[in-house]
């Protein structure tokens, strides 16, 4: 009886303990892994940045940064810099997405970064100006 009780704690203990816990590793989309068998592929790293306004932009240059020195040997070209967003357009191998895997707590996700066609006008139309 006092063994279940202690067991029962124990589980109580254990799954309380566990809630608290925040897995922090980069979310990779599964359409990365699965084009960077054939080689280079272009995607975009999400970037963890604090939450202060006022600091913000500093924030964004600084992990940035990070990454980029953290990344190591393997294959990676810097697509773009976003000024404003917590992002980094790359073209990366898969020694690289190994490299981005590895950054806990600095990088949020990394996916495919797909080119989209320009917005057309209203209802489809062409702009007049």
């Amino acid at each position: 009886m006092i063994a279940s009780v202690v067991m029962a704690l124990a589980l109580v203990y254990a799954g309380a303990s566990s809630e608290g816990c925040v897995d922090d590793r980069p979310l990779i989309d599964p359409q990365v892994r699965a084009e960077i068998r054939y080689g280079i592929v272009r995607v975009l790293v999400e970037l963890r940045v604090p939450d202060d306004p006022a600091g913000r932009l500093t924030a964004i240059s600084r992990a940035q940064d990070e990454v980029l020195g953290r990344l190591t040997g393997g294959s990676r070209r810097v697509a773009r810099r976003y000024a404003t967003l917590p992002l980094l357009a790359l073209e990366i191998d898969s020694a690289a997405l190994a490299q981005l895997e590895t950054m806990r707590g600095l990088v949020t996700s990394v996916r495919v970064d797909t080119l989209s066609r320009p917005m057309e006008g209203p209802a489809g139309g062409r702009s007049t100006r």
